[in-house]
C-alpha cells in the first residue's frame, strides 16, 4: 500500500543559493544562524559536527560565509571544530573575519583560523576581561599575532552586534556553538535560522543545540520564546533536509 502524501526524495540536489535565499540590507544588522543537527537532536557526533551533512550542506555554509561580513562563533567551538580561517572565492577575493567570543582568552595563538586568516581574525570579549590583569599576557600574545580586540561591553548579544556593525559589520553569521546561540536567542538578536537535518538518528544527544551558559553569565533574561516562520524547506537525494527560518513578525 502507498501512501499518497508521500514525498518521493528528488532526482537532483536543489542548489545551494535557492537554500540560502535572497541577501538582506546591508545597511542594518542582519544574524543569520547556521546549525546542523542529527534526527535525535544532537548537534555532534563524536566530538564534533564533521560526521553530519553532506556536500550541499557544505556549500550552503560556505555560501553563507561567503555572503557575510563576518562570521560569529564561540571558542569552545573553535577548539572542537578545528576552525581554519575562512579562505577567498571567486566572488569574495577578500573572505570575511572569524570573531571569536571569548573573556578568557582562551584561542590558541597556533589555531588555524589565527594562522591560515587572510583576513586579520578578531577576538570579543566583555569590558572586564579586556581590562583584567589576570589576562595582559594572553591578551598581548594574540595581539603580536596580529588579532585585533572587540570591545561588546557588558558582554550581551546585542552589544556584540552593536559594536560589529560601528566596523561595518552587519552582515553576520553565527556558526555557534550551544552558548552562543542561547545568548543571542535569549536577547532576541538573530533574524534567520538554518538548520541541516541530517537522517541519523544517535542514540543521545551528545551535545544540545542551545544552552543558556552564556547567557546566563551576563544575567540576560531568559523568559521569553522566539517563534520563527519557515521560509524555504529543500530536501536532497540522501534525505537530508534544508530548512531556513525567520524571525516571525510581531504585528
Amino acid at each position: 500500500m502507498t501512501d499518497s502524501a508521500f514525498t518521493p526524495l528528488p532526482q537532483s540536489s536543489p542548489l545551494a543559493a535557492d537554500i540560502i535565499g535572497p541577501a538582506p540590507d546591508p545597511s542594518t544588522p542582519h544574524v543569520r544562524f547556521v546549525e546542523v543537527s542529527t534526527l535525535s537532536g544532537s548537534a555532534a557526533i563524536s566530538g564534533n559536527s564533521g560526521a553530519m551533512g553532506n556536500k550541499l550542506d557544505t556549500e550552503v555554509f560556505l555560501g553563507i560565509r561567503e555572503r557575510s561580513d563576518v562570521i560569529v562563533v564561540g571558542s569552545r567551538t573553535v577548539l572542537e571544530e578545528d576552525y581554519g580561517g575562512a579562505q577567498p572565492t571567486k566572488n569574495r577575493p577578500t573572505p570575511p573575519p572569524i570573531a571569536v567570543i571569548t573573556n578568557s582568552f582562551n584561542v590558541d595563538v597556533n589555531a588555524k583560523f589565527i594562522k591560515e586568516a587572510i583576513t586579520s581574525a578578531l577576538v570579543i570579549a566583555n569590558n572586564d576581561a579586556l581590562n583584567d590583569p589576570g589576562f595582559s599576557a594572553k591578551r598581548q600574545e594574540l595581539l603580536d599575532v596580529g588579532v585585533e580586540f572587540i570591545d561588546s561591553g557588558t558582554g550581551t548579544a546585542k552589544e556584540i552586534v552593536e559594536q560589529l556593525s560601528k566596523r561595518g559589520l552587519n552582515k553576520i553569521d553565527c556558526e555557534g556553538g550551544p552558548g552562543i546561540f542561547g545568548l543571542f536567542i535569549a536577547d532576541k538578536a538573530i533574524n534567520q535560522m538554518y538548520l541541516t537535518l541530517d537522517p541519523q538518528l544517535t542514540p543521545k544527544v551528545e551535545k544540545n543545540l542551545v544552552s543558556a551558559k552564556a547567557a546566563s553569565a551576563v544575567g540576560v533574561p531568559m523568559d521569553t520564546n522566539l517563534r520563527m516562520t519557515l521560509e524555504k524547506v529543500a530536501i536532497d537525494t540522501d534525505s537530508t533536509v534544508f530548512l531556513r527560518y525567520g524571525v516571525a513578525s510581531t504585528t
